[in-house]
């Protein structure tokens, strides 16, 4: 977890050292082993190191030779396939950094090199001519940028950017406004900064010496063809052999101790579990956190615990820290959390960083989680038995009906309703009911508010949680998952992270695993009534024996979620009460909808964190704390 920034200018003003001062200084927490910058003319590229693998004791950035400089936030996994390419001998490839290695890609393939690189990336390339920025198949590194009147700026994170007097720190009331309602898909590019934008996942940017701006995609999310049309034998195989490596490019160059926010679930477990073959034959530790219920719990929320005390059970590697969450809640350290990640993130923000401390307590610098698995190698099969049904697969239809009634805790009416009914509704049906609720369904946002964003097109249907869409094209849906994170140019989790010195990379979000997840045929997404299916075969000398009839219910990382909003409630209304006074926020937010779904349930009432109504409130709650936090902090 290293970062670049830089400035270009167009203005035939030279770069200002005093401005990459800044600009490296907001980014300090993410270089403790150097920072440095080289000033050009109008160009300025600026690094700061972090020492994850071993290949970072060779780095000295920014890379210059051949009239080619070159900086790099990257781990770089095909670092012999690189060498082949590049006429590059062992022995020089072994002192190589990953940024001089993505120097030689560039100087040999031009402004086409992302394509031929594997890994988490954000590089930008100055020619002489051309600023070039391109950020890695699945946007695991963020990457934003600011282009003002006569100059360009970029960075890995916003506050960076911020540290120039001539970016603005205003908020976007319409793209904030997505984030209240859960819009699916926010603006390709878009941020929730009033002109602070970013680049896509598999893309890169070309910025011209004028200023002008082109971007092309080099990626994107698709079955490999060298996986499809196989048997079910050969994608039990690889699905084991592709996560391995996937895993193991993420473990196999640490000096130090690797991490993993665990969740006790298939996909984390699964990397738990693949890890053991990098790490039990050096004699390492993978130091893991789980959120969990306190020891001797026994009330009736579902957690994790047991199923993290299995995997240690079976996984001597493991080396396992609980976090329980005494005396933290939604509020704690928020202003500061807001300031030092320069994000907003909301409900879940305080048990992140529990989390993430911890693990940078054990000495991790890198460390990984289980996201992704639901969309690449790992869908619950929500949609399998319409599937089935709807293709006249009416025997295997039967046979995973009976299955999942047998397997799963739903009665056979929930079945028929969830499973069937509900997805089989026609979509006028379905649209139909759901005008029956506002455009902004059950998000408490002021009505008058979201009226006009919808007549602006801001809003949209087709764009909101919970709207219809065609629920059987199972691999298309994927796509559209996978789509929208790679166009976040803020990496979800990353800048929270970093916060602890700490760099989050995801295994399943390796542009390998997902072109083998989208090859694998959906009738193999469930199987004998067992969601998950490929994957208990696949990890069956894995995973502890009990996951093999576990059901498909993932435990939510706050578990007594309803507990801890309950408790800080009398706060929350107190603040909500000041709040209606600002005539800007009453207009944004609808206050009497977050008491009301605040009072819906009671300190007891709770379904495991995932209490819907509480979850609302509370999201809409820190929204509208962070848009009066944001406004009062930037005046």
């Amino acid at each position: 977890m290293s970062a670049i920034f830089g400035i270009l200018r167009f203005d035939g003003r030279e770069a200002a050292a005093s401005d990459m001062e800044r600009m490296g200084g907001a980014l300090a927490h993410r270089g403790p082993d150097g920072r440095r910058f080289a000033v050009d003319g109008p160009i300025a590229l600026g690094h700061c190191l972090m020492r994850v693998t071993v290949e970072d004791d060779f780095e000295a950035q920014p890379v210059c030779g051949g009239g080619v400089m070159l900086i790099a936030d990257a781990r770089l996994d095909n670092r012999s396939e690189l060498a082949r390419d590049l006429a590059i001998a062992d022995a020089e490839l072994a002192a190589l950094s990953d940024s001089a290695l993505a120097h030689a890609a560039y100087r040999h393939w031009g402004a086409d090199f992302g394509a031929h690189l594997i890994g988490d990336f954000a590089i930008a390339v100055w020619d002489g001519t051309k600023l070039i920025l391109a950020r890695d198949h699945m946007g695991q590194r963020g990457f934003v940028f600011h282009r003002g009147a006569g100059f360009f700026a970029f960075a890995s994170e916003v506050k960076a950017l911020w540290s120039l007097s001539d970016v603005p720190r205003e908020l976007s009331e319409d793209e904030f406004a997505r984030l209240i309602v859960h819009d699916k898909t926010l603006n390709p590019g878009a941020t929730p900064f009033a002109g602070i934008a970013g680049i896509g996942g598999g893309m890169t940017m070309t910025v011209a010496a004028d200023g002008m701006l082109e971007t092309q995609t080099y990626w994107e999310p698709h079955a490999d063809p060298a996986h499809c049309g196989k048997d079910e034998a050969y994608y039990v195989d690889a699905y084991r052999r592709v996560l391995e490596e996937a895993v193991a490019c993420r473990l196999r160059r640490l000096k130090g101790t690797p991490g993993l926010v665990f969740s006790g679930g298939y996909d984390s477990a699964a990397i738990a579990g693949l890890a053991g073959s990098v790490l039990e034959p050096a004699g390492k530790k993978l130091a893991a956190a789980a959120s969990v219920m306190p020891a001797g719990y026994r009330g009736t929320i579902r957690h994790a615990r047991r199923w993290v005390d299995m995997c240690i059970r079976d996984m001597p590697w493991l080396d396992v820290r609980y976090v329980t969450r005494e005396g933290k809640n939604a509020l704690s350290g928020l202003d500061r959390r807001w300031l030092e990640s320069g994000t907003p993130n909301f409900s879940y923000g305080f048990v992140q960083d529990e989390l993430n401390a911890t693990l940078a307590g054990a000495g991790a610098r890198l460390i990984m989680d289980g996201h992704g698995g639901d969309y690449t190698l790992n869908p619950r099969g929500q949609s399998a038995l319409a599937w089935f049904l709807v293709r006249g697969r009416l025997i295997r239809f039967g046979r995973e009906f009976i299955g999942q009634l047998r397997r799963s805790e739903r009665s056979l009416w929930q079945t028929l309703k969830s499973d069937i009914a509900g997805v089989l509704a026609p979509p006028a049906i379905r649209r139909w009911y759901r005008r029956r609720t506002p455009l902004w369904n059950g998000a408490p946002i002021a009505a008058g508010f979201a009226a006009d964003l919808a007549a602006r097109g801001v809003l949209h249907p087709d764009r909101i949680a919970g709207r219809v869409h065609d629920v059987l094209a199972m691999r298309v849906s994927m796509i559209g998952v996978l789509r929208r994170i790679m166009e976040r140019p803020i990496a979800h989790g990353a800048a929270e992270a970093a916060r602890y010195g700490l760099e989050l990379t995801r295994p399943f979000h390796d542009k390998r695993v997902v072109e083998l997840g989208l090859a694998i045929p959906e009738d193999l997404d469930v199987k004998d009534g067992r969601n998950r299916y490929l994957a208990c075969r696949a990890l069956e000398s894995v995973y502890p024996r009990e996951f093999q009839t576990r059901w498909r219910l993932n435990d939510d990382l706050i578990p007594d979620f309803q507990r801890m909003a309950k408790s800080i409630e009398p706060q929350i209304l107190a603040e909500i009460a000041r709040m209606e006074q600002s005539e800007s926020l009453t207009r944004m937010f609808d206050f009497a909808k977050i008491r009301a779904l605040l009072a819906a349930r009671g300190i007891d009432d709770h379904n495991s964190g995932w209490e819907q109504e509480t979850q609302i409130a509370l999201h809409g709650f820190l929204a509208a704390r962070y848009v009066e936090w944001f406004s009062r902090r930037n005046r």
